[in-house]
């Protein structure tokens, strides 16, 4: 059985239903904050549980590998250092691995770009600096993962993903749906910066995808990170999307105070062992486009 945490989140929902798909409802666990019916599930009450919680569900000796998804993410700049939010993704994952199971094999740990510090390409030799709360949080458990699996013989891949994009990000304040929602209401567009930020975004359905093919790994592989090819600029990008709904849109340049960075990355590694194809960033922005234009106001 497969534990997945997170299975609420952005990235959680798409693999659990992708899970469910492959391996069966019944060789899925979900461990979640609310119900989830189209799957097995536990609430995890903020964590707060005890070393033998899965065993005395009846769980505990069928899980096999634990997928964690479940982090605190920040939907702004300003949440990256909550610093009681950015503790919980230390303390969960402490649960986790503290936890009774028996047949453990194999743990998946989804964490973040946002460990790197400054480099003119990211790959996973870059430079580790992380800059917020957050990336140090994420590249903790990053360590207590290795930690844990070296010490107890268990596989362990860790996965830094990148900037996702695709139905159900609409929840975040990133510059897709952002832009997506006020295209909808005809409202002006902004951009904050030059608008000549480099950034390479991969699909939602392409991280799914990787993260099943880690799944079926004997050995970890080390980090890989999770990114997209495709390099385009924040000014490009805002441009299809207008496009994209046939408007006229005005947009509105607002200089940043802090200079933007470009986001550029080597993800070779990803493409040699995880995803061979990526979705092309047209085809994936007209699906997100359809889905929040359909979304109930």
């Amino acid at each position: 059985m497969i534990l997945l945490t997170g299975a609420s989140g952005f990235i959680g929902k798409h693999l659990l239903s992708a899970l469910v798909q492959e391996y069966g409802k019944d060789h899925v666990l979900a461990l979640t904050s609310a119900p989830l019916p189209q799957a097995n599930y536990l609430l995890h009450n903020d964590y707060n549980f005890g070393d033998d919680y899965f065993l005395k569900t009846g769980f505990g000796s069928q899980i096999h590998t634990i997928i964690h998804a479940g982090a605190f993410t920040p939907k702004n700049g300003k949440q990256a250092n909550q610093i009681k939010d950015c503790n919980s993704n230390i303390f969960s994952a402490d649960k986790l691995l503290s936890a009774h199971l028996p047949n453990l094999e194999k743990i998946v740990y989804l964490s973040t770009l946002d460990i790197y510090g400054q480099s003119d390409i990211i790959s996973e030799s870059s430079p580790i600096q992380p800059i917020s709360l957050y990336g140090e949080s994420k590249l903790y458990v990053e360590k207590m993962v290795t930690a844990w699996a070296n010490e107890n013989n268990k596989v362990h891949q860790i996965l830094r993903v990148g900037h996702v994009y695709g139905p159900g990000e609409e929840a975040y304040q990133k510059i897709i749906p952002v832009t997506i929602k006020k295209l909808l209401q005809d409202q002006p567009l902004q951009i904050w910066g030059t608008g000549n930020e480099i950034r390479s975004f991969i699909y939602i359905k392409d991280i799914v995808s990787a993260i099943l093919k880690s799944l079926k790994f004997e050995a970890g592989i080390g980090p890989v990170n999770l990114t997209g090819s495709q390099r385009i600029t924040i000014a490009e990008l805002v441009n299809k999307l207008v496009a994209l709904s046939g408007k006229n849109a005005s947009v509105e340049i607002i200089p940043a105070q802090v200079p933007g960075r470009d986001m550029i990355f080597d993800n070779s590694k990803m493409k040699k062992f995880l995803l061979s194809r990526e979705t092309v960033l047209d085809e994936g922005l007209l699906e997100e486009w359809n889905l929040m234009k359909n979304l109930p106001s």
